[in-house]
Formats: C-alpha cells, sequence, structure tokens
C-alpha cells in the first residue's frame, strides 16, 4: 500500500489567519492514533534570479525580514495573484520590486514552501534583464536594489543568507541541463555551466 494511502485526514481547521494562514490538520496515523499538525497554507509564491546583460551581474533586492530581525538580500519575488501564472507573477515581482524586466526567461519548476506547507515556490531564470520600469512597492514593502557580480553567486547561495537558496541552485542545475531555444538563455547556460564546474 502507499504510504499516502497509510495516512487518513480526520478534519481541518483554521488555526490562524493572518499575513499566513495556519491550518490544524488532524490525521490519523497507520498504527491508529490521531494527531494534530500545524500547515501553513495559503498562495503560492514566485521568485526571479535575474541576470543583467553579459550575466555579469545578478539583480537582488535588499529589504529587512522580522524573522531574523536584519536586512537580507533576496531573490525578487512575492505571491502569485489570482488566476496568475508562476512565470508571469516571477516578472511582476521583479518589475515591482527593481523594476528590471527581461525578455529571456526560462522557468525552472518549483519545490515545496516546506514540508509543513500546501505552498510551492516557483523560480524563473531571467537572461539579459534590464532597468525599464519605476519600481512600485506595496504599503508595506521597501528596500534598495543590489547588484551581485556573478563571480560571488556561488559563495553567495551557500552562504546561508538568502532565503531561497535551495531554490536557486536547484533553479541553476535545472537551467543547466537545459537545452535552451533562444541565443540569450544558451549563452547564459553555457556560463552557469562553467561556473558550477569552477566552485
Amino acid at each position: 500500500m502507499p504510504v499516502t494511502d497509510t495516512w487518513k485526514k480526520v478534519r481541518t481547521t483554521t488555526a490562524y489567519k493572518g499575513f499566513v494562514t495556519i491550518n490544524r490538520e488532524s490525521y490519523e496515523e497507520p498504527n491508529g492514533v490521531v494527531t494534530d499538525w500545524d500547515v501553513i497554507a495559503g498562495r503560492d509564491s514566485a521568485a526571479t534570479l535575474a541576470f543583467t546583460p553579459a550575466a555579469s551581474h545578478v539583480v537582488l533586492f535588499e529589504q529587512f525580514r522580522v524573522g531574523p530581525e536584519k536586512a537580507l538580500l533576496e531573490l525578487p519575488g512575492g505571491y502569485l495573484n489570482a488566476d496568475e501564472q508562476p512565470s508571469d507573477a516571477a516578472l511582476r515581482e521583479l518589475r515591482e520590486e527593481t523594476g528590471y524586466h527581461s525578455e529571456s526567461t526560462f522557468y525552472a519548476g518549483s519545490e515545496w514552501w516546506a514540508a509543513n506547507s500546501s505552498r510551492r515556490k516557483h523560480l524563473v531564470i531571467a537572461a539579459n534583464a534590464s532597468e525599464r520600469f519605476d519600481a512600485a512597492w506595496d504599503e508595506s514593502e521597501s528596500g534598495e536594489v543590489r547588484f551581485l557580480p556573478i563571480s560571488e553567486l556561488m559563495d553567495f547561495l551557500v552562504s546561508g543568507e538568502l532565503t531561497d537558496a535551495g531554490l536557486a541552485c536547484r533553479g541553476l542545475a535545472a537551467l543547466a541541463r537545459s537545452n535552451p531555444e533562444t541565443k540569450p538563455l544558451t549563452d547564459l547556460r553555457n556560463c552557469i555551466r562553467k561556473l558550477l564546474v569552477t566552485h
């Protein structure tokens, strides 16, 4: 019997609803015991790993984060709107937070937000990103656009200071294994392959 079929959901209640939603999920486990689990629910999110022309820099957004109580350099990203596709959401967030945009993008897939969450995090990798718009932050959003030299990218990803480091690493691996149909993405893929080999 598949492992999934050995757990039976008994009930779901909303334990907390604020910026995030926490559901209390009650399951009957394989041994017959009923246990309660806190599950983070809500909309999926999407982020963009954007490279400037010639893949010289990565576009990041620095903002204060209340969990670690300090400013973090992060991939531009946020929640999907209703009926919005992940790629559209990622590029919208890149535009809103940084003013940057790209016509050459690679959807690098998604991963679970956490083991106790029903949400997924999507990633788009963008080549030849350039500033084309004014940033348009949400009411509770503020920060600074930062540029990380590509030579420092791998050290940054393994530093433990990026909230979406795993997402970015998986995305880089997906791009390195791909066969893009456009020259900008092929050039970026080749650059990423060299980066992964030398670091």
